[in-house]
């Protein structure tokens, strides 16, 4: 699932220097900004912390799909802009990493202000491994990581992690369309993404092979 290389070397000039300075910022502060839409909407009530976890989600679905795809999508069509938003792509998995940190603040952060009981140790157990698992994400998305862990270890962690979240988007979809819930087009859309991020993955493998080779795999 990793749509992440090392092959391309980051450019250096100003512009964007800054954005890899601020990129993962400016997608984590959108994602705050939804949230705090979704609360104002239904002013501040308990279903508009709902609504607004609930947008964050969303949001981070859209993140994590771009991040996915910036390596494959840049490989496959020879286009400039493309290229250029792959040498960015470590920014897309941080700000994969932020955007979902917010999520799960606007999830526990409330609940904790308002010094409720109803945080249950299933929804603690999530937002802990949520927390962790970004954090090993974030970590293992920068050069530092291959120092440490070998550049072996460092894409196969990699790997896991952005494949966990890839399963966890999919099997949410996938249950919301065929469960027992009121009808929402966006998970079927969410679900239509991961497919098809699967897909642009197989896609890019199959013309490397192609490459490689002259022939498929």
């Amino acid at each position: 699932m990793v749509a992440i290389d090392q092959g391309s070397a980051l450019p250096q000039d100003g512009l964007f220097h800054i954005s890899r300075l601020r990129g993962w910022a400016i997608i984590a502060s959108v994602t705050a900004l939804v949230g705090i839409g979704g609360f104002a909407v239904r002013g501040f009530s308990e279903n508009g912390l709902r609504l607004g976890s609930e947008l964050a989600w969303r949001f981070t679905c859209f993140v994590f799909f771009a991040a996915i795809i910036a390596g494959p999508l840049a490989r496959l069509i020879p286009s400039q802009t493309l290229h250029r938003i792959c040498e960015q792509r470590r920014q897309l998995i941080w700000g994969f990493c932020a955007s979902f940190g917010v999520y799960l603040a606007s999830v526990l952060v409330p609940n904790l202000l308002a010094h409720r009981d109803d945080l249950t140790a299933g929804m603690t157990t999530f937002v802990m491994f949520g927390a962790g698992l970004i954090v090993i994400i974030g970590y293992t998305a920068s050069r530092q990581a291959a120092d440490l862990l070998g550049e072996t270890a460092r894409r196969t962690i990699l790997v896991v992690g952005l494949s966990t979240f890839w399963l966890a988007y999919a099997l949410t979809g996938l249950a919301y369309i065929s469960g027992p819930h009121r009808p929402d087009a966006f998970y079927g859309f969410s679900l239509s993404l991961m497919i098809a991020a699967l897909l642009l993955r197989f896609a890019d493998r199959f013309a490397a092979n192609i490459r490689s080779h002259g022939r498929p795999a």
